[in-house]
């Protein structure tokens, strides 16, 4: 295994482990795959949309979302696709309801940009926005 083959699949572990965090509510091995100023950004026009800036603001934004969606938020990996240069992309199925009986199921990408095997930065794109944004609403 080469240094890049090791970086890389440390990447995409790092990134694997932190979707087992949130699938058994484990938020202390959530925050711990963020450097503290990381960003997360939730690319959408709705309630959750922009720009979270640090972990507490990431955490509080997981919270929300899960909040939302009394538990019900279920992110799931589908693929991962790395660049062996600290991005890895994964193609992820996100579903959840709200008490009102508002449902979604949107396929998204996240991008994380990792660090010294810890996410420095996460772009979410919305497969599709009008959904989301009324699930959101």
């Amino acid at each position: 295994m080469t240094a890049a083959t090791a970086t890389t699949s440390a990447d995409v572990d790092a990134v694997r482990a932190g979707f087992a965090a949130v699938a058994t509510g484990d938020m202390a091995g959530f925050t711990s795959m963020f450097h503290p100023n990381a960003t997360w950004n939730h690319r959408n026009d709705d309630r959750l949309g922009g720009v979270k800036e640090g972990v507490d603001a990431i955490v509080g934004f997981l919270g929300e979302s899960m909040e939302l969606t009394a538990g019900t938020l279920r992110p799931v990996p589908e693929i991962f696709m790395h660049d062996g240069d600290g991005h890895v992309a994964v193609l992820t199925r996100i579903s959840g309801s709200r008490a009102d009986g508002r449902t979604f199921d949107d396929t998204q990408i996240l991008l994380f940009t990792l660090e010294q095997g810890r996410v420095r930065a996460v772009d979410q794109f919305i497969g599709d926005p009008t959904a989301v944004t009324a699930f959101w609403s």
